[in-house]
């Protein structure tokens, strides 16, 4: 009785490991089949490891293709883990450390980090990326300048519905360092075209936007009142925003030393 009832759990092992594979195998179907060729719990176990092994390999592979694609850095990855939280002091200090767990992802909330230079924001957004990859949701990285001149190129070369498409498509978009550029009309309303499709859309996802600029002030950045306020409306309806301030991160590595030249002795010639 307990061999049967081994061989029943590995059987649910095989069937769920061969399904992560694309492979439709149900654990009766399992049973059946070790019965016919005569196999004992070890064999079953045997095919288990197997699939089980290629499950993983399949699943880093995976993993592997959506780091790459996602244009976030790969030698020197930002991660949660290398993020100094302890920097971090404020009434909502705990928000920021529940971070990881991707909860505007899976509630379709937006994410916004606002505030100067060197206090963590790009980290932060290419960490929250990185960590969808981890977990297998496809992630897009691209400064605002990078995205301006993607949206001018697609205009100019009749591709928006193309390049609209493929920035709606990922499941985590992250927008670094928006006010460093100037949107003209056509940009700023393929870029409504992006938020307004992402905000439609019913599944999984967030859009991550970072700026030294408070959010009333980007109408200095983007061109046309009307198109601005719809594409705020839609970015910021279901949102956190993360207003941050402090002394910047960078330069905790910096040596400074001080030096004097001497003046030189001039040889006296006769």
């Amino acid at each position: 009785m307990d061999e049967a009832k081994d061989t029943a759990v590995i059987c649910r092992c095989v069937s769920a490991h061969a399904a992560s594979l694309g492979v439709a195998i149900a654990p009766e179907e399992l049973a059946e089949l070790a019965v016919r060729h005569d196999m004992g719990t070890s064999e079953i176990a045997a095919l288990d490891a197997v699939f089980a092994y290629l499950a993983d390999k399949r699943h880093d592979q995976v993993i592997e293709t959506l780091l790459r694609l996602s244009r976030l850095p790969q030698k020197a990855p930002k991660t949660f883990a290398s993020f100094d939280f302890d920097r971090i002091r404020g009434r909502d200090a705990a928000a920021l450390r529940k971070l990881p767990a991707l909860a505007n992802l899976h509630a379709r909330k937006n994410l916004a980090f606002i505030g100067p230079g060197g206090i963590g924001k790009t980290h932060l957004a290419q960490a929250y990326g990185r960590e969808c990859c981890l977990s297998g949701y496809k992630t897009y990285y691209l400064k605002a300048t990078e995205l301006r001149d993607k949206l001018r190129r697609a205009a100019d070369s009749g591709s928006t519905s193309r390049t609209v498409s493929a920035l709606v498509k990922p499941s985590c978009l992250i927008v670094d360092e928006v006010g460093r550029c100037t949107f003209d009309k056509v940009c700023t309303d393929l870029f409504f075209d992006v938020v307004d499709r992402r905000y439609e859309k019913d599944c999984a996802n967030t859009m991550i936007l970072t700026s030294n600029t408070p959010t009333n002030n980007w109408d200095e950045f983007f061109t046309g009142d009307d198109t601005l306020l719809c594409t705020l409306d839609r970015l910021f309806d279901r949102a956190s925003v993360f207003v941050m301030k402090g002394a910047s991160f960078r330069g905790a590595e910096l040596e400074i030393f001080a030096v004097e030249t001497t003046p030189m002795a001039i040889k006296a010639t006769s």
